[in-house]
């Protein structure tokens, strides 16, 4: 099995696998407002959002700068640099602390730390969504999802089991928490406990059977310990559904392949 594949299912980033391939330098002088979209693969209409986004926030004074910086933010993301994303995040959060900007903020540094592209890149952007995660659960005791996501940055530090954990509280509160499932199924692929694994995202498909993510984590599990035939059949009705996100297809064709 191909090892980048497997990589990327532990980080739950099959879906985003693209980004690897590009560029992630950052856009170190934010007063450059010229950008040269070929040498990012950067579509020109995306190349125009960012300057003109840019200029939106140039000085912190327009009405709609947390609107305007959050969706800059963004289009860093969706080009790999990560740098420039935290640094515009920063910004964000100096100019509001409110929870909906807390929420933006948080959403952003996870995303980070989703798509670094190593283990040392990976522990700095989970600290910052950490510190912000942390934050909102104190305001909002009962936001799941911020749980989810504080416990699997909680699983890069020194104490991973309190990342675990907390997923398990959360899964005691709602037994059908997609999100908290997942995770938890990711972290048994991690830890090579495939068969775990597999019954965790088997949950998933009997709350929705065409949830293709969890197919095709599934079928990795199922591969890992030699159900050859039944992940094949996962794979192939990846590759075969309509409305799956390309990524996924990409990957369930790549695993049929090998």
């Amino acid at each position: 099995m191909k090892r980048y594949l497997i990589s990327l299912t532990i980080a739950g980033m099959v879906a985003i696998f693209f980004l690897y391939q590009l560029p992630r330098t950052v856009v170190k002088n934010e007063g450059n407002n010229s950008i040269e979209p070929h040498s990012f693969n950067m579509t020109t209409a995306d190349a125009v959002a960012i300057t003109t986004l840019k200029n939106f926030i140039k000085g912190g004074i327009s009405e709609n700068y947390i609107t305007f910086a959050d969706s800059l933010a963004r289009y860093y993301l969706k080009y790999g640099f990560l740098d420039s994303a935290k640094a515009v995040t920063m910004k964000i959060l100096r100019k509001d602390s409110s929870l909906q900007t807390q929420k933006k903020a948080a959403a952003l540094l996870y995303a980070s730390y989703e798509r670094a592209s190593n283990i040392t890149e990976a522990g700095e952007y989970a600290r910052e969504a950490r510190k912000i995660l942390s934050l909102i659960i104190q305001r909002e005791k009962d936001n799941l999802s911020a749980k989810t996501k504080l416990a699997m940055t909680l699983v890069t530090t020194e104490n991973p089991m309190s990342g675990i954990m907390m997923l398990r509280e959360v899964i005691e509160k709602d037994p059908e928490n997609r999100e908290a499932i997942l995770s938890l199924g990711l972290l048994s692929i991690q830890s090579g406990q495939y068969e775990r694994g597999a019954e965790r995202f088997e949950k998933l498909l009997s709350l929705k059977e065409d949830d293709y993510e969890a197919m095709l984590y599934m079928g990795v599990c199922l591969l890992e310990i030699n159900k050859l035939e039944k992940s094949s059949e996962l794979f192939t009705r990846i590759v075969a559904a309509e409305n799956v996100d390309p990524a996924l297809k990409s990957a369930a064709a790549e695993y049929l392949e090998n």
